[in-house]
C-alpha cells in the first residue's frame, strides 16, 4: 500500500507536465537529468598535421538554436544551401582552434590557442596544408564564407581575401596545391548581380512526359521543379575558379564562370582537374545526374583539355550491384605526377546482367590525348589504393553473393599479382581491415610499405565473439602470412588514428574504457611507451555508476543475437524489475551464421549522444541498445520474404532474455527506432503484443510509396506486391492498437522517408481508433539538430514512456 501511495503521488505530481505537453504547442523540456546530458559540451575534434609533429584541437558546438535552424534555406537539385552564405547549413561550428606539439618533438614554436579570429567565430571546417605548416579555415559570416589562414608556428589567423567562396557543393570545390602555397577554389562571381525573383517568371504548367522507356527511380527530394528553380540553381551554383595565394591572399582567376562541382590539383601541382555541370537539367533526379564535363586545365599555359562529358542520366538500374552507365569516379593517380584514372562499366551499369567482368579501370597520362585500359574487375569496383608503379590494390564487391574481394596488380604491366582476400561482406570475424596508407612526396595518400612491397599493413575493427578489439597487422605479399603487431586489450577500446612510423612501432591512437572518456595517445611499441596527448574530461560526471554489459541470447531458430544493456547507477536486482526501452535497426543477411556475429565494442566509453536512447537510463529505465534484429534469407530466399516473422522472433528472444535475467518487467517494455528502425517499430506493434508502447522517429510506413525498392529490397512493388503490402504497417492500421509516438522532421530530405509517411500513418491509426501521437519538428530534416527540437523530442519520449510503460 505504501508503494502504491508513493506511485499515485508521483503520477499526480507529474500529471500537469504531461497535460501541458498535450495541450500546449510550445517547445517542452525533458527532466533535468536528461536535459543536462543532451546539453553536455561536445568533446573536441583532433586533426593531426601531415608533418606528424603537431596536431590541432578543434573545439566546437553542434546544437544550434531553432532560430539558426530556421534560416532561409534553398532546396535545389538535391542540395540545401543558405541563400545568405551560398553554403550549407551545418550544425557543427568550430569555435576555437588550438595547436599542440607531440612531446617527442623539440620546437621553439608557440603552442596554444590560435589568435586573430573574430569574436564568436563560426568555422565550418579547417584543413592542414600538405606540409603541415598552415591550416585553412572556412569562416562563415552573415553574408558569406571566406578563407582564413592559420600559421601553425605563430598561432596567428588572418583573412586571406574578403571575396567569399562558393560552397554550394561544400568543400569539393577547394583543393590545396601540393606545395602548400596556394589553394584552388570556387569563388562567388563579382558580376553575378541580384538573385532571381519568382515575380520575374511567368506562371506556367509544369509538364513531364515519358516516351515508353523504363525509368525506375528512387523517391528523391529537393529537386528542381520549374524554370524559376532552374535559374536559382544557376545563380547559386555558378562560381569563378581562382587560385588564392596562402601568404598574400591574392587571387588569380582561371577561365570563365561556370557551375564547378569539383576542383582537384594534380599531385605535381601543374594541372587542375575540374568538373562542371551544364544543361539540360531534370526535375526527377538530383544534380549528380545532370550533364557533367570533366576537364584538365594546365596552369602554365591555361590550356583546357576536354576529357569526357557525361550526358543527362534519368534512367537507372534498380539493383545494389548497379551503377551509372557512364564513366565515373574521375581522379588523379596519387603515385604519379599527373595521370588521370576513372572507372567504366562493362555491363552498361546493370548489375543484374551476367558478365565476366563488371568494370574496368582506365588511365590517361599527360598530355591527356589517349586513354588506355589498366585493369578489369570481376565484381563491381569499390576502391583502389595506389602504391607505386608496380603495386596497387583494387577492392570490389558483389552484393548478390555478399562477396568482398581485394586483388593486387601492377599498374605498370596490368598483371594481376594475386588475391589479398576474398570473403563475405557479412562475415565480420573474417574482415581483414583496411590497407594502411601514408603520405608520399606529392602529399597524396599511398599504400604504406617500409620494405619495397614485400609487405603491407592492415588495420581494422577486430570483430570477434568477444566484441571489437582494433588491430594492426603486417601482411607478407608473397606468402600471405599475417602477423599481428598490435591490438587493443582489456579493459580498453583503443584504435589507431595516425601512423607515424610503423617500422619503428610509432603511431597515435584514441583510447577509452567504460569509465574513461576518449583521449589521444602516442604509442611506441619498441619502447613499450604510451604518452597521453590530450586531456579531454568526462562530459557526463553525474552518470558515474551507470553500467554497460553485452547480453547474448538465441532466437528460437538458433540464430545468435546480442544487445548492449545499460542499467541505472546503483541498480541491483533486489531493487526489483525495471521498465525497459529497446532500440534497434534491422539488417539483412544471406547467412545465419554471419547474422549472429557481434559488432559491439564492450570496452567503449558510455556516450549519451544528443539523440541516443541511452539517455533514458538517467530516468530509471533499463535500455537495450543496438539489439540484434537480423533478417535472413538464405539460398534463393530473399530476407524480406519472412520479414515479419523474423522481426517478432528477434523481439521475443530479447524480451525473454531480459525477463530471465530478472531485469525486465514483461509488461513494461517499449520498443523504438529511427528511420528503418521506426519502420521496424511500427511493424512490431502491428504484428505482436509484446510491447507496451513504441517510439518511431522519421520512418516510412507505406511501402507502396517507395515502389522501386527500399533499404536493400531490390524487387519492385509489381514484382513482389505481397512483400510490399505485408511489410507496410500502414496497411495494418486497424490492428495496430499499441500506443505509438510518431516523430518526424518537417523538412526530411531522406530518400523514401517523406514527412507525409508519418502524417498518413497518424491519420490511418486515428481513424481506426489507435492510440497515437504525432510530433512534427519544424525545419528539421531526417536527423534533428536544433536545441529546442532535440529537447522537445526527448520530453515527448519521456512523457510517452511514463504514461504507457512505467505507469502502464
Amino acid at each position: 500500500m505504501k508503494t502504491l501511495n508513493i506511485l499515485l503521488a508521483l503520477i499526480i505530481a507529474l500529471s500537469p507536465v504531461m497535460m501541458s505537453a498535450q495541450e500546449e504547442n510550445e517547445y517542452q523540456r525533458p527532466p533535468k537529468a536528461i536535459e543536462n546530458l543532451i546539453l553536455a559540451p561536445a568533446t573536441p575534434m583532433v586533426k593531426i598535421s601531415p608533418s606528424m609533429d603537431c596536431f590541432a584541437i578543434l573545439s566546437y558546438t553542434d546544437i544550434p538554436t531553432i532560430e539558426e535552424q530556421a534560416m532561409d534555406e534553398l532546396r535545389l537539385a538535391g542540395i540545401r544551401v543558405l541563400a545568405s552564405t551560398n553554403g550549407p547549413k551545418v550544425k557543427t561550428k568550430i569555435k576555437k582552434i588550438s595547436i599542440k606539439y607531440l612531446p617527442t618533438v623539440k620546437t621553439t614554436n608557440l603552442q596554444g590557442d590560435v589568435k586573430g579570429f573574430p569574436e564568436n567565430v563560426n568555422i565550418l571546417d579547417a584543413t592542414w596544408s600538405p606540409d603541415g605548416s598552415k591550416m585553412v579555415a572556412f569562416v562563415e559570416s552573415t553574408d558569406g564564407i571566406r578563407l582564413w589562414s592559420v600559421n601553425a608556428a605563430t598561432l596567428e589567423a588572418k583573412e586571406l581575401n574578403h571575396t567569399p567562396i562558393n560552397m554550394f557543393f561544400s568543400s569539393r570545390t577547394c583543393s590545396w596545391a601540393p606545395d602548400g602555397k596556394s589553394i584552388a577554389a570556387a569563388f562567388i562571381p563579382s558580376e553575378r548581380g541580384g538573385e532571381p525573383t519568382r515575380e520575374s517568371f511567368k506562371i506556367t504548367p509544369v509538364i513531364q512526359s515519358s516516351e515508353g522507356v523504363s525509368n525506375p527511380a528512387p523517391t528523391y527530394q529537393d529537386l528542381l521543379t520549374d524554370k524559376f528553380t532552374e535559374k536559382q540553381f544557376d545563380y547559386y551554383a555558378t562560381s569563378k575558379l581562382g587560385k588564392i595565394d596562402i601568404n598574400s591572399g591574392n587571387i588569380e582567376y582561371i577561365g570563365n564562370s561556370a557551375i564547378y562541382s569539383r576542383v582537384n590539383y594534380s599531385p605535381d601541382g601543374r594541372y587542375i582537374m575540374v568538373q562542371r555541370i551544364s544543361t539540360p537539367y531534370s526535375y526527377v533526379v538530383p544534380y549528380t545526374f545532370f550533364p557533367t564535363t570533366t576537364e584538365v586545365i594546365a596552369l602554365d599555359s591555361r590550356k583546357t583539355t576536354h576529357i569526357y562529358m557525361k550526358p543527362l542520366t534519368v534512367n537507372e538500374f534498380i539493383s545494389n550491384n548497379s551503377t551509372s552507365p557512364y564513366p565515373r569516379e574521375f581522379g588523379w593517380r596519387s603515385d604519379k605526377p599527373a595521370t588521370l584514372y576513372w572507372i567504366e562499366p562493362l555491363d552498361g551499369g546493370n548489375g543484374r546482367v551476367k558478365i565476366e567482368y563488371r568494370d574496368r579501370i582506365m588511365t590517361m597520362d599527360e598530355p591527356f590525348e589517349k586513354s588506355s585500359e589498366l585493369a578489369k574487375t570481376q565484381y563491381r569496383f569499390s576502391d583502389i589504393f595506389w602504391g607505386n608503379s608496380a603495386n596497387a590494390f583494387i577492392v570490389m564487391y558483389d552484393y548478390a553473393t555478399r562477396t568482398k574481394k581485394c586483388i593486387r596488380f601492377s599498374p605498370e604491366t596490368g598483371e594481376e599479382l594475386g588475391t589479398i582476400y576474398n570473403t563475405s561482406r557479412e562475415n565480420l570475424y573474417a574482415d581483414k581491415g583496411r590497407i594502411v596508407m601514408t603520405t608520399n612526396h606529392f602529399g597524396r595518400s599511398v599504400v604504406l610499405s617500409d620494405d619495397n612491397f614485400k609487405s603491407i599493413y592492415f588495420s581494422g575493427n577486430g570483430y570477434s565473439p568477444k566484441g571489437a578489439y582494433p588491430f594492426i597487422d603486417r601482411y607478407e605479399l608473397k606468402t600471405g602470412k599475417n602477423t599481428r603487431i598490435w591490438n587493443s586489450e582489456d579493459p580498453y577500446y583503443e584504435k589507431p588514428a595516425e601512423y607515424i612510423n610503423l617500422a619503428k612501432g610509432i603511431f597515435i591512437t584514441t583510447c577509452e574504457s567504460n569509465t574513461e572518456c576518449p583521449n589521444y595517445y602516442l604509442r611506441n611499441l619498441k619502447k613499450k611507451s604510451k604518452i597521453q596527448l590530450t586531456q579531454f574530461e568526462d562530459p557526463y560526471p553525474e552518470m558515474k555508476g551507470v553500467t554497460m554489459q553485452v547480453v547474448e541470447y538465441t532466437r528460437k531458430d538458433g540464430v545468435k543475437l546480442s544487445g548492449t544493456l545499460y542499467l541505472p547507477a546503483g541498480y541491483k536486482k533486489e531493487n526489483g524489475r525495471l521498465p525497459v526501452l529497446m532500440w534497434a535497426y534491422p539488417s539483412e543477411y544471406k547467412d545465419k551464421n554471419n547474422a549472429g556475429q557481434r559488432s559491439d565494442a564492450p570496452n567503449q566509453f558510455i556516450r549519451y549522444t544528443r539523440l541516443s536512447p541511452v539517455l533514458f537510463v538517467a530516468a530509471g529505465y533499463a535500455v537495450l541498445n543496438n539489439a540484434s534484429f537480423p533478417i535472413i534469407g538464405e539460398g534463393d530466399k530473399e530476407p524480406n520474404d519472412t520479414y515479419i516473422q523474423q522481426l517478432v522472433d528477434n523481439a521475443a528472444a530479447a524480451i525473454d532474455k531480459l525477463v530471465d535475467m530478472g531485469i525486465a518487467d514483461r509488461d513494461k517494455i517499449a520498443v523504438g527506432g529511427h528511420s528503418y528502425g521506426a519502420f521496424m517499430t511500427a511493424n512490431l506493434l502491428a504484428n505482436c503484443d509484446l510491447f507496451a508502447a513504441g517510439i518511431a522517429r522519421s520512418g516510412a510506413y507505406n511501402r507502396t510509396l517507395t515502389p522501386f525498392g527500399f533499404q536493400n529490397e531490390m524487387r519492385t512493388l509489381w514484382e513482389a506486391p505481397e512483400v510490399y503490402l505485408e511489410m507496410s504497417p500502414f496497411m495494418k492500421a486497424p490492428q495496430l492498437k499499441t500506443p505509438i509516438l510518431l516523430i518526424h522532421g518537417l523538412a526530411d530530405n531522406n530518400t523514401g522517408t517523406f514527412t507525409m509517411q508519418s502524417e498518413r500513418l497518424y491519420t490511418a491509426l486515428k481513424g481506426n481508433g489507435g492510440i497515437v501521437k504525432l510530433v512534427l519538428l519544424p525545419y528539421e530534416s531526417h536527423g534533428y539538430v536544433a536545441r529546442e527540437s532535440i529537447l522537445h523530442q526527448a520530453a515527448e519520449t519521456y512523457n510517452w514512456l511514463f504514461k504507457h510503460v512505467s505507469n502502464r
